[in-house]
């Protein structure tokens, strides 16, 4: 699985709405501005989660964007979906045709393998996980010697 800076703009900006969700719209400025999104950009990206019904947008003086349901409930998976598309590691995978060596190939094998893990972790890893994760992370100290 390769991530474009589509995907990883688009889960920032998800744990961007987790880390307020529950206290109303966000505008895309704001969240553009604390995780480094160019607007423009971010516009295109929560239109298509918009679309897939992972964010809410709210239009007007009060509005912004904000997640369609808990945070506990979108999964990494559904994001990297919605975004993305589904990814293989090599072409081979979904297209046996491909390549010649693709029936007996062991590495084709490996990269299935690698496919399966890489699909499970990332529908079982949730945008409330991902943001738990961000809030701890931010708050160790750090001690140098």
């Amino acid at each position: 699985m390769k991530l474009t800076m589509k995907g990883d703009y688009g889960l920032r900006a998800m744990l961007d709405m987790a880390a307020y969700y529950g206290q109303g719209p966000i505008e895309s400025s704001d969240i553009a501005s604390r995780q480094y999104i160019p607007e423009q950009y971010l516009d295109q990206i929560l239109m298509v989660l918009r679309k897939e019904g992972l964010v809410k947008s709210i239009r007007g003086p009060k509005g912004g964007h904000m997640l369609a349901r808990p945070p506990g409930q979108i999964t990494m998976a559904q994001v990297m979906q919605a975004l993305e598309g589904y990814v293989p590691p090599m072409e081979c995978l979904p297209n046996p045709d491909f390549c010649k060596l693709s029936p007996g190939c062991a590495l084709r094998e490996v990269w299935q393998q690698i496919d399966t893990l890489t699909q499970q972790i990332l529908s079982s890893t949730t945008i409330e996980e991902l943001a738990q994760r961000h809030r701890t992370g931010s708050t160790e100290t750090m001690y140098y010697i």
